[in-house]
């Protein structure tokens, strides 16, 4: 009875690591560089535009969900992840190039409005685009401030620095 058991788990688990390794007896494949040409040409494109799965599923002459399986062996990320990616990397250069409002810039790249963008950039760089901006091209001014919370209230995206106001503050820095 238990030799049967074991026959069986074992069976079980081949079964299981086949059916992952190559479903319907063909392992999947990332994209053929024509395609990824194809869907990096229309990103760039349509940026300013939403931009849904479907559509770049069309461009490849895909189902939606194996362009999706597809798509991520090839760039390891998702279509999505790699829009967003891409807005905000025209969104940065466009920053650093313009004087341009952050709202033109949002729509520029995309993005809902300028909250959106916010919350997008916020969450890969870790600050808020004004902020960043303002770092990049040297401008930020760099007098000390009684408190951070103090800065916040007149400038936005200090709150990236909350790691180093308590150990500048600690090491005397920066007065009290």
């Amino acid at each position: 009875m238990r030799a049967a058991r074991r026959e069986i788990q074992r069976a079980l688990e081949l079964l299981r690591d086949s059916v992952a390794q190559a479903p319907f007896g063909r392992p999947i494949q990332g994209l053929a560089s024509w395609q990824a040409r194809r869907v990096v040409d229309h990103v760039l494109a349509h940026l300013d535009l939403p931009i849904r799965v479907d559509d770049l599923a069309a461009v490849t002459r895909l189902s939606t969900s194996h362009f999706s399986r597809a798509f991520k062996l090839s760039f390891h990320m998702s279509p999505h992840a790699y829009v967003v990616a891409l807005r905000l990397a025209r969104a940065r250069a466009l920053m650093l190039e313009s004087d341009e409002q952050m709202s033109r810039i949002a729509a520029a790249c995309g993005f809902a409005d300028q909250a959106h963008f916010s919350r997008a950039f916020r969450r890969k760089t870790g600050c808020a685009p004004g902020f960043w901006r303002r770092e990049r091209r040297g401008q930020l001014d760099r007098e000390p401030v009684a408190s951070i919370a103090d800065q916040a209230e007149v400038e936005e995206g200090w709150s990236c620095l909350a790691d180093f106001s308590d150990a500048a503050t600690a090491a005397g820095e920066m007065p009290a």
